[in-house]
């Protein structure tokens, strides 16, 4: 038995009720809770309200608040996880990657004793951090113009004043990169945390354009 536009509108606004207010995770639980609402009226004499009713009861743990150590507080568990997984993920990845780049980096400049060498390396970090910069204030623009909200941009808003901070100081020299500083661990921490709030950058510009595609897939959807 297939629901009316009435029905699904119904636990749509039950989920923002329960606040589950992003439309990527909105839409996916409205279809998942809808084919399972489906089913079981196949199944059963049963009317919408009552298997809705049921089915919203198994739903409810996954609608608690809950809290993640990477997240901080949100509204639904099953938003959470998702957040949660994603960061998880892109630590991750940025922690491994960075840790082999700034290895490779230290050994190929201590094993070069040219000056030059160094400052042109510098050089070039610091002019891609604040290309990178620019970027994260377009797409940051972009996200917060946007009336649609998803998951992808509660995580660029979550983060994305901390990151902004951070690249504007590497880039006008306020955080130094000291390569050739003596000490190879002060050299291999301030080029550690440059290369990773680099990698961080480029995993959360992905996020401003999961959102986008996501916001432009709706508008086409809708059309």
């Amino acid at each position: 038995m297939k629901l009316t536009t009435e029905q699904i509108a119904l636990i749509e606004e039950t989920l923002v009720l329960n606040g589950l207010k992003y439309y990527d995770i909105k839409l996916e639980v409205t279809d998942h809770i809808a084919s399972e609402i489906e089913e079981r009226l196949c199944d059963e004499k049963s009317s919408f309200e009552v298997v809705f009713d049921e089915v919203l009861q198994k739903w409810k743990p996954e609608l608690q608040p809950s809290f993640s150590g990477l997240i901080g507080f949100t509204n639904p568990r099953i938003m959470t996880v998702k957040c949660h997984k994603i960061v998880k993920r892109q630590l991750f990845t940025a922690i491994t990657i960075s840790s082999l780049i700034t290895l490779s980096l230290m050994v190929f400049v201590r094993n070069s004793n040219s000056e030059l060498v160094i400052t042109n390396s510098q050089g070039v970090l610091r002019s891609f951090v604040l290309v990178e910069f620019c970027l994260v204030i377009l797409a940051w623009g972009l996200i917060w113009k946007s009336k649609i909200q998803t998951t992808y941009s509660y995580l660029m808003k979550k983060k994305s004043f901390g990151l902004i901070l951070f690249l504007f100081m590497i880039g006008i020299g306020g955080f130094p990169v000291r390569l050739n500083h003596p000490d190879a661990k002060i050299a291999f921490t301030s080029v550690f945390f440059a290369i990773i709030y680099v990698l961080i950058t480029g995993i959360y510009l992905q996020l401003a354009h999961k959102h986008l595609q996501f916001k432009k897939k709706l508008s086409i959807s809708n059309t």
